[in-house]
């Protein structure tokens, strides 16, 4: 089997020739091992690509996940006057703030005179814009990376969920009082941004990708309740599982969600998402993977759940060899598993470790 068909088995629950591995990658460790220019890999969707199919190519994962990232058109690149400082690249952009684009981890934003974000009551839902068509410059990374796959790899696209978009407009803080304050108006922003990511996901099906991501990591229960869960995000995730699902009849479909999700990993299933990504271990979050793959293992597949900072920043090749057979163990048995970091690898892990991983599932990840 090469890499897409074995993911494809893997994500049908099923038993391929081996465990699949494939770990997301933190812009910040895809910079550190690329050598590309912040500014480019940040903005410039062919750079993009290319950050992570050099990893992908050089670690040998049997899938690459390609986030949304922050790339933008090439006028609006035009309008970027760029500054190389200690560290990075300082980037002016046209609204008049600055990002610094590190060498080294994900962009900051510095505004002199930002406005705080709005509470649930200023917002008039009217004046949000939906785009209509996804523009093409947000889709050619994938395109690119589909095109270099030419079908031996698996490529994975990825869309917010309806309320990471809460969040996104109205902060942390206000999103949750406008959660206690004014429900019925945030599921009607909700059903919006519903909307929105279900464009985005029909785009990236029709240019052929294999499996989407819907990115959710604010649901776990160090921000929301299980009631509020099955309340705010269970129908607006579902019914953009069920779009999809209707869409292309048999395109995977999974959950990334960070933290701890010990308490609902059966409610995250009636999503109807086909598989769930991170399962963060303690101390990052509280996820067992034996007992994950026990509870929900015949309702979905699993992706994880490899402490990415507790144990491979500090990881030796004699350690990881015990570390990854425990998680096959746990993980494998009936078929399913993704072995995976548990969320993105964090930036300064050291590249030997992840290409030991392919050897590593070719050691112990065999079915046959």
């Amino acid at each position: 089997m090469n890499g897409r068909v074995r993911m494809a088995v893997a994500m049908k629950k099923g038993k391929p020739d081996r465990v699949p591995v494939m770990c997301q990658l933190s812009w910040g460790h895809v910079l550190i091992n690329t050598g590309l220019r912040p500014f480019e890999f940040i903005f410039n969707p062919q750079a993009f690509a290319e950050g992570f199919w050099i990893l992908r190519q050089k670690y040998h994962f049997d899938g690459i996940l390609l986030d949304l990232g922050y790339h933008q058109s090439a006028e609006y690149r035009r309008k970027i006057r760029i500054e190389a400082v200690e560290g990075g690249d300082l980037c002016y952009l046209p609204d008049g703030g600055r990002l610094f684009c590190p060498n080294n981890d994900d962009p900051r934003e510095y505004y002199d005179s930002k406005p705080l974000p709005p509470e649930i009551e200023d917002i008039d839902i009217k004046n949000i814009k939906m785009e209509g068509d996804v523009p093409e410059w947000k889709l050619e990374p994938y395109e690119i990376m589909i095109a270099r796959a030419a079908g031996e790899f698996s490529v994975h696209g990825e869309i917010a969920s309806p309320f990471n978009g809460l969040i996104e407009i109205m902060g942390i803080q206000n999103a949750m009082m406008g959660l206690l304050l004014n429900p019925p108006k945030c599921l009607d922003l909700l059903w919006l941004f519903t909307e929105r990511s279900w464009r985005m996901a029909k785009a990236q099906i029709n240019l052929g990708i294999d499996a989407i991501k819907i990115s959710s990591p604010y649901a776990g229960k160090s921000f929301i309740s299980k009631n509020m869960y099955r309340k705010f995000v269970l129908p607006c995730e579902g019914e953009l599982v069920k779009k999809i699902h209707e869409f292309k009849p048999g395109l995977p479909v999974y959950m990334h969600t960070c933290g701890a999700i010990g308490d609902r990993l059966e409610l995250i299933a009636e999503d109807g998402v086909d598989g769930l990504e991170c399962l963060d271990p303690p101390p990052l979050g509280d996820c067992d993977l034996a007992d994950a793959k026990k509870r929900i293992g015949g309702q979905m597949f699993i992706k994880g759940n490899m402490d990415s900072v507790n144990f491979l920043l500090n990881a030796t090749p004699d350690t990881l060899d015990g570390y990854v057979k425990q998680q096959i163990a746990d993980g494998a048995p009936g078929g399913g598993y993704i072995l995976s970091s548990a969320c993105s690898v964090a930036p300064a892990v050291n590249p030997e470790l992840l290409e030991a991983l392919a050897p590593l599932v070719e050691k112990y990840g065999k079915y046959c």
